[in-house]
């Protein structure tokens, strides 16, 4: 119990000594605000910019618990760099060559000739030829597409595809047969 009494007196003592410096701080003058004049050659060709920095002092409260002095260095003047703005060049519109094609006359019937069978099927007939040619089975469809694409005309596709005994006056048959046309002209 002692030691706490003793304690709580330092402590006391410690305090006063520190409320004692908080009014030493308080009451001190402040110092002069300082002037700082410097020159600031900017890029501009020949021209002399003078610009002056007013520094205020900074006041910092000490600690209460122990007190450190405190050295504020200003903070040296950053002056921003000008903006030169550029002149921006619009694109130039590009000129391209139209090249007339002659359609020939199945193109005009079957549409554009194609390179492999897959680029003339859409989505929706890829699900349709799969689903009433092929029996749903789309490994089926894409072996029979892979080695129609191999064969060297529309007769040995017909004769291939003739393998399948699907009926010749469908609808969905007749618009594979399209497909075929586009394929191999």
């Amino acid at each position: 119990m002692e030691e706490l009494i003793k304690y709580f007196e330092q402590l006391e003592a410690r305090i006063a000594t520190l409320e004692a410096e908080v009014a030493e701080l308080k009451n001190r003058p402040l110092p002069e605000p300082q002037v700082i004049e410097k020159e600031v050659i900017k890029e501009v060709p020949v021209e002399v910019v003078k610009e002056v920095v007013v520094e205020k002092p900074v006041v910092v409260a000490a600690p209460i618990v122990e007190p450190t002095p405190v050295v504020a260095e200003p903070e040296p003047a950053v002056e921003p760099e000008p903006v030169v703005e550029e002149p921006v060049e619009e694109p130039k519109p590009e000129v391209k060559e139209v090249k007339e094609e002659v359609a020939s006359p199945k193109a005009a019937i079957y549409g554009k000739p194609v390179d492999d069978i897959r680029q003339a099927i859409s989505l929706g007939d890829r699900f349709l030829y799969q689903r009433e040619l092929f029996g749903q089975n789309a490994e089926l469809m894409q072996k029979t597409l892979t080695e129609l694409n191999a064969l060297g005309s529309f007769d040995e596709a017909v004769r291939y595809i003739s393998k399948f005994g699907w009926d010749t006056e469908s609808s969905t048959y007749q618009q594979f047969i399209v497909t075929l046309h586009r394929r191999f002209g």
